[in-house]
């Protein structure tokens, strides 16, 4: 066999086909990717679904969190099954087929109550396919990608997908077939999606690499879930997801509203705009902050990320109605979204057990979801009825930056540069 056909082998140690980690990263992306496709599709199609079925900003609120609500409950439950009583790929395959069914069901709700209905059970089938996927990518990946890999994975994509084709491709779609067909459609990359992932993929072997149980210590099996959710590091991803999620959540669902109905954009302006914030994930927040955190550290970039969320609330606040202006605001800031991957999985998958990576992600993702982007979501939805979108804005500012200092206390996990310090601790104590 040529040399540049040898079986690749995981950081975990798991022997597996040439060329695998680069097709696992590109299917689990796209799967999360059009997750979030639809997941944002009722926030980029709201002035036509508000305007249809009557909607106001709080029913708005309330329709993200109720999906936000069902998708972390499931998120944890469906995690620990897939961690524990069934193959992850036919897990992850079957619900990728389900949750599609359900976002054809959505161009059919004749009122704001059946379209609650019908994105709650939509929640129900999405909530486990980003821990489950990140269990993929966590022991699939080698040592030196493993952050850019989970920042492709849980950003970059999602960017290209939802945040920069998404309101781009809806809106124009609901503009030339009206926005029931278009939710209607997207049946069909589920069902495509659905036998990659069945003939790809392959099961990831849960045990840790001699490295990280060295460093680890090998916890015993009783107790190893509650250690490893007691763990400082997945503490402080809980209380920051939290925060993090009413920022990302809060500005995808409001924002694009607060384009049209404050800057007065019309809805392509608008889309063109919020396509911005997809290109800034893709290119800052899934790629380039992602990989110099395997480098340089996974707290300084946690830093910076913040900021730049910060940047993109604020910016888009007290910036002119300048159409070129704002697509460059929302490049730079949404490179605030490196969080996502380090603070949401990263981080937290670093810390822990391998053995419960799925679960202690779920967990991260219930607290969120069920604070942030649940409660947050429907305070934001009133918060804007009550005062305007520029207050719910404003909030998502704050928020962004308040994960930013939780970051601060963090230990460092970035593989690399823990190696480094050991080895330069292991030099200066040889040498004393």
């Amino acid at each position: 066999m040529s040399k540049n056909k040898e079986p690749f082998v995981s950081g975990t140690g798991q022997v597996l086909p040439h060329g695998y980690e680069y097709k696992m990263v590109a299917i689990v992306g796209l799967a999360i990717g059009f997750v979030m496709f639809d997941r944002m599709a009722v926030a980029n199609l709201q002035s036509y679904m508000m305007e249809d079925l009557g909607m106001n900003y709080t029913q708005l609120g309330v329709i993200t969190s109720v999906f936000a609500a069902t998708w972390a409950l499931s998120g944890l439950f469906g995690s620990y099954i897939a961690d524990t009583k069934m193959s992850r790929k036919k897990f992850f395959g079957f619900f990728v087929l389900l949750f599609s069914v359900c976002s054809l069901l959505t161009g059919f709700v004749t009122g704001f109550i059946m379209l609650v209905l019908v994105r709650a059970v939509m929640g129900i089938f999405e909530g486990p396919m980003y821990p489950v996927a990140q269990s993929f990518v966590m022991p699939q990946s080698s040592k030196e990608r493993r952050g850019l890999n989970m920042g492709l994975v849980q950003v970059t994509i999602i960017g290209l997908i939802s945040s920069t084709l998404g309101p781009i491709v809806q809106v124009a779609l609901a503009k030339s077939i009206g926005w029931r067909y278009t939710f209607a459609l997207t049946i069909i990359p589920g069902i495509i999606l659905t036998l990659f992932i069945l003939k790809v993929l392959v099961n990831p072997e849960t045990g840790a690499s001699a490295e990280e149980i060295a460093a680890k210590k090998a916890v015993k099996e009783k107790g190893a879930l509650g250690k490893a959710l007691k763990n400082r590091n997945v503490i402080i991803s809980i209380i920051g997801t939290m925060f993090l999620l009413t920022w990302y959540i809060g500005m995808l669902t409001f924002l694009p509203g607060y384009l049209v109905s404050v800057k007065g954009f019309d809805e392509g302006q608008m889309a063109t705009i919020m396509a911005g914030l997809g290109l800034g994930a893709v290119l800052l927040g899934g790629m380039a902050l992602p990989k110099i955190s395997d480098q340089i550290g996974r707290k300084p970039i946690l830093v910076i990320s913040s900021i730049l969320g910060a940047f993109a609330s604020f910016g888009m606040l007290y910036g002119p109605a300048n159409q070129g202006l704002l697509i460059f605001i929302a490049f730079v800031g949404w490179g605030g979204t490196g969080l996502c991957s380090l603070m949401q999985a990263a981080v937290p998958a670093e810390s822990s057990d391998p053995r419960y990576v799925s679960t202690v992600i779920g967990t991260n993702q219930l607290t969120g979801e069920l604070v942030g982007a649940t409660l947050g979501a429907t305070l934001l939805g009133i918060l804007a009825d009550a005062r305007g979108l520029e207050a719910s804005i404003t909030v998502c500012g704050v928020c962004v930056l308040i994960s930013g200092v939780l970051s601060l206390f963090y230990r460092e996990t970035a593989p690399l540069v823990v190696a480094r310090r050991a080895a330069k601790k292991a030099a200066a104590e040889g040498q004393s």
